[in-house]
């Protein structure tokens, strides 16, 4: 017989770890759990421990439904691992979602409970609110036909798709560019609204590097791999790092790079890293 149990969110309000700031939560006044049979009265699975139940509250940066488990970056927090299985509530408002409703750049919020040593989600609730979107990475294709830009997503494992419309602003530095610009390979930085019918929509495209462009780097060395044929190269006045090959590089002017050195270099983007032409050692500024 199928039963049903009227938790209130309070509970896991009271209960949250001292210290941590609680996000404000949709429906905070009451919070409905629907257990099924396949939840917690699951044959081959033990009832969870009853326990102080804490709120997380956060976006979902990876999510691996062969283990179970996500990685939730929570707001103003470390990220933390965080396991479900069949015993755990998924709610996208009052109305059951799924596993497969949790996707990188989910906004969730969690009520959890410490279960053989790992956090475990007694019932996850979606966040329906649209809140703009941000990602970098990778053009991988681009139809012209439906206007829709696949990137390669630095932070999450899957593609992103977005749909490029009349008011998209797409930009190359201080000029515009064009959809003819985004070739695959482009590195991108994609500020989209997000929809939970087909590709999002992408507000503002700026492209930071083409295959072929050259660029400029100045900074302090940060570590030279002369195996792996990179360096490290830290800017202090913007607090940036960036990673360049060698292979370009004759063997006599690798040989004399040192961690600590000041210089510039030139680089030349390949559609798979910034690859060194030149660097120069420059005195530091005084």
């Amino acid at each position: 017989m199928w039963r049903t149990y009227f938790l209130l969110s309070i509970t896991a309000l009271l209960l949250a770890p001292s210290g941590r700031a609680q996000e404000h939560v949709p429906n905070s006044r009451s919070i409905t759990e629907v257990r099924t049979p396949s939840t917690e009265d699951s044959s081959d699975l033990p009832r969870l421990r009853k326990g102080p139940v804490s709120l997380i509250g956060g976006t979902v940066v990876k999510i691996d439904p062969i283990r179970d488990r996500m990685l939730v970056r929570p707001y103003g927090g470390r990220e933390v691992t965080v396991d479900f299985d069949v015993r755990t509530v998924i709610l996208r408002g009052s109305s059951p979602a799924s596993s497969r409703d949790i996707k990188p750049g989910t906004r969730i919020y969690a009520d959890t409970i410490q279960n053989d040593d790992r956090i475990f989600a007694k019932t996850v609730r979606l966040d329906v609110t649209p809140t703009p979107g941000e990602t970098k990475g990778q053009v991988i294709a681009y139809d012209r036909t439906k206007r829709v830009l696949r990137i390669n997503d630095a932070i999450s494992s899957q593609p992103l798709s977005v749909r490029l419309g009349p008011q998209t602003a797409i930009l190359s530095g201080n000029r515009t560019a064009s959809p003819a610009d985004l070739v695959n390979g482009t590195l991108v930085e994609v500020a989209f609204q997000p929809s939970s019918e087909g590709p999002s929509q992408a507000e503002k495209v700026e492209i930071l590097a083409q295959p072929g462009g050259t660029f400029t780097f100045a900074g302090k060395i940060a570590v030279v791999d002369l195996r792996d044929g990179h360096l490290t190269l830290t800017e202090p006045a913007q607090e940036n790092t960036f990673e360049l090959g060698l292979d370009s590089l004759p063997a006599d002017e690798k040989a004399t790079l040192r961690q600590g050195m000041n210089v510039v270099v030139r680089a030349r983007f390949d559609g798979r890293r910034y690859q060194a032409q030149s660097v120069e050692p420059v005195a530091p500024a005084r």
